[in-house]
């Protein structure tokens, strides 16, 4: 039951934010936890109160639920003193129920204690709501010398919100690795961009100067020295052919799959499957070619590692002549005759390379594939 920050932006409408797509997931959860009031729906309908007692009191409750499914996206970026009078103020209504339908109104406090772990309040708030939700209810139902089985309502409330509370720092904890995750691959784009600018300049930059500088002079020699400035002109011909070359070579490199993207993007990926990653923080100077083998081996190990391995580990190291992907999953099932087409290619392309692709089981467990002899 969470709130997608991503999604849902402090200054939408209320009826946007209601229709936000992560608002889905708090319906979802909300509609979850109501499913438990079944149990205070029903006691409230064998009460032994008065028919219109027991129908106002049912009417309230109903509008408690409505409020509860609609709060959460409501309030979810406001300012944290507007959340707590929110959440003080929905206990306060719920305390209306007491005349109807007597002490058993506390059990609607489980969602008061909800409320409080799931709308992004810090944690201490959250659980020193809850504490003091839970302090209430045992002191109603020491008034009441626990009848009606209210004695079971704060036990209930305290395991409920140490749940809640428990999943929300979860939830949390989730979206800001997804954020930073996000951050980290947008800066990985952002230096990738930089990068290509700079190479285009130092491809570029000088040639068309010098090409400036020589058109300017043939200009010149057009009507004075017609030879020489045709011979300049050929020399233009000359340097554009070579820097539409240049550019060609710098644009197929930028092409190439590099080391230092694949390793910010291995890492993401493991996160995002849940893996526990060992990655090397930084790669050992290689050359063009040893970087784009190398490359394409933690591609394509990463990849096996997340769809065939089951594993929750996965360590990757990297030298100068090798690289190795392994984990502490299933191990190898396949013989070599049946790779993968991403495997087979692997290995002609290692081939190429004048390196070795060994594939087989881990001294940690599961799987390993290392390349080894890259040049």
């Amino acid at each position: 039951m969470s709130t997608d920050t991503a999604v849902i932006e402090p200054r939408m409408s209320v009826r946007d934010r209601l229709r936000a797509h992560g608002a889905r997931s708090w319906y979802i959860g909300a509609a979850s936890g109501l499913i438990w009031q079944v149990i205070l729906v029903g006691n409230v309908l064998f009460l032994d109160r008065p028919v219109l007692s027991k129908v106002l009191g049912l009417a309230l409750l109903a509008v408690l639920y409505t409020v509860f499914m609609l709060l959460g996206p409501i309030i979810w970026h406001e300012s944290i003193r507007t959340r707590l009078i929110a959440i003080a103020a929905y206990w306060a209504v719920s305390c209306l129920l007491f005349p109807f339908i007597g002490p058993i109104a506390i059990w609607m406090w489980l969602l008061v204690v909800s409320l409080a772990a799931f709308i992004n309040l810090p944690p201490l708030l959250a659980i020193g709501t809850s504490v003091l939700v839970i302090l209430v209810e045992f002191g109603i139902g020491a008034a009441t010398a626990f009848a009606n089985g209210i004695l079971f309502a704060p036990i209930v409330t305290a395991v409920g919100a140490a749940g809640f509370i428990g999943l929300g720092l979860i939830s949390r904890s989730n979206l800001s690795l997804k954020l930073a995750n996000e951050e980290i691959a947008r800066l990985a784009v952002v230096e990738e961009r930089a990068r290509f600018g700079r190479d285009l300049h130092d491809v570029l930059g000088h040639t068309l100067t010098v090409v400036t500088v020589k058109s300017e002079l043939a200009l010149r020699l057009v009507t004075i020295d017609p030879a020489k400035a045709e011979a300049e002109i050929a020399d233009i011909e000359r340097l554009t052919r070579g820097a539409l070359a240049d550019l060609r070579l710098a644009v197929s490199n930028y092409r190439e799959t590099n080391i230092d993207g694949e390793l910010i993007a291995a890492r993401t990926a493991l996160d995002a499957a849940g893996i526990e990653s060992h990655l090397p923080e930084s790669v050992p100077p290689l050359d063009p070619a040893q970087r784009g083998v190398l490359a394409w081996v933690l591609r394509e190990g990463v990849t096996n590692v997340i769809r065939h391995s089951g594993a929750t580990v996965c360590w990757v190291t990297i030298d100068r002549h090798s690289l190795t992907v392994a984990d502490n999953g299933c191990g190898p099932r396949l013989p070599a005759t049946s790779e993968g087409n991403g495997l087979r290619g692997l290995r002609e392309r290692s081939a190429q390379a004048g390196a070795e692709l060994h594939i087989g089981a881990s001294t940690r467990g599961g799987f390993e594939l290392v390349v080894r002899g890259v040049s």
